[in-house]
């Protein structure tokens, strides 16, 4: 089997994805983990928690190891040190 991804990531507007399973098109759900600048903290944890909450199980799993120091993270403004994981999550 065969697995690609197209990606266009806009730098100020959103990221695209389309995926194909050995050349057929299929539903791609986007998580971008990308806390660079640009985020203040509650933007940050309202979409941190829109992708855990869409996520499958086997994503979410993946999903909590990278969110507890997203790459970029310095950059999110009014962290203020809060742990990146709600710990009710």
């Amino acid at each position: 089997m065969t697995v690609e991804a197209v990606i266009v990531r806009d730098p100020d507007g959103p990221t695209s994805v389309w995926v194909f399973v050995d050349g057929e098109p299929v539903e791609a759900v986007e998580s971008c983990i990308d806390a660079g600048s640009g985020w203040d903290w509650d933007d940050w944890t309202e979409h941190r928690d829109e992708m855990l909450a869409g996520a499958s199980p086997a994503a979410r799993e993946l999903l909590l190891t990278l969110l507890e120091g997203p790459p970029g993270g310095v950059y999110v403004e009014g962290r203020d040190d809060r742990p990146w994981l709600d710990p009710a999550a």
